[in-house]
């Protein structure tokens, strides 16, 4: 299962929110955890106690305390870490790709402005000007005042421009760009990465670098068909030659399939192929 983080306002206090906005979470969990979250925005995440691990197809990114993580949008295998005796801490500031966008456009002048491609994500290690910041922002929770709103924008412009101060700041004026102004990814490169991910064409779009629109129209081109009908063929083929050259049940293909609805599954395989999946492992057997 794939959790999806959106800063959706919810009223507690682990949130700050103005406007219908939600800028940042405060996050503890006193239990280790490990999941597949897709983020919709890019994040900031300062660990306060405990750490984070990411996890990619040919390495594990470590993140303790004293350490901000930058990280883009997108599909994310993730795991926190809690000693002994604490708990997991963390605080997570959002930052979508409009605000990345105004924010290049405001303090990049235009014959600085690039779009070549970025990592995923930045560690940075802390400093006094970025603890001092840390610890400012964890005082405007469980707070009510007027003007928050406008407050958290400009707060989230000192941040940038602070890591801009930093050591890292090349890699992070890089990776800002490469948010800002992204040039669409391959298509096929993206679908086939992600085929058996159980993501709504959004995701799929929001993963390529494109709009919905645009990505339906590429897609159209590129296959001849809509990305609905394409990728929900893809999955039952797959399925079939699980079926029938694995030892796989039926709800472990289904689930490694993108299929979150055995039911649904079991009837799309029927009409696909006019035989039920218990019916081809059956048979295998």
């Amino acid at each position: 299962m794939i959790v999806r983080t959106a800063h959706l306002p919810i009223n507690n206090g682990e949130y700050l929110q103005s406007g219908g906005i939600t800028f940042a979470r405060y996050r503890r969990v006193t239990e280790a955890y490990q999941t597949t979250a897709f983020l919709h925005t890019n994040c900031l995440i300062y660990v306060l106690d405990g750490y984070k691990q990411l996890h990619f197809s040919n390495e594990t990114v470590t993140v303790d305390k004293d350490k901000l993580l930058l990280i883009k949008s997108g599909l994310y295998l993730m795991s926190g870490f809690i000693p002994e005796g604490l708990d997991y801490q963390a605080v997570i500031i959002y930052c979508s790709d409009d605000v990345v966008r105004k924010f290049c456009l405001k303090y990049f002048p235009a014959q600085e402005r690039t779009s070549n491609k970025a990592s995923s994500y930045l560690t940075i290690q802390t400093n006094e000007l970025l603890d001092s910041f840390r610890d400012q922002y964890l005082s405007y929770f469980n707070k009510a005042f007027p003007n928050l709103e406008a407050i958290l924008q400009v707060k989230l412009y000192e941040l940038l421009l602070l890591l801009l101060s930093g050591e890292n700041k090349e890699e992070v004026k890089t990776w800002l760009q490469a948010i800002a102004f992204e040039q669409p990814v391959e298509l096929d490169h993206v679908v086939k990465k992600h085929l058996f991910h159980q993501l709504t064409l959004e995701e799929f779009a929001k993963l390529s670098g494109r709009s919905l629109a645009s990505f339906k129209r590429d897609f159209q081109n590129h296959y001849h068909t809509s990305p609905k009908k394409w990728i929900h063929q893809q999955r039952l083929i797959h399925a079939r030659m699980l079926l029938q050259t694995g030892n796989q049940n039926v709800s472990e293909v289904a689930y490694a399939c993108g299929f979150e609805n055995i039911p649904y599954f079991t009837r799309s395989f029927k009409k696909e192929f006019g035989v039920t999946p218990s019916q081809v492992r059956v048979k295998v057997q």
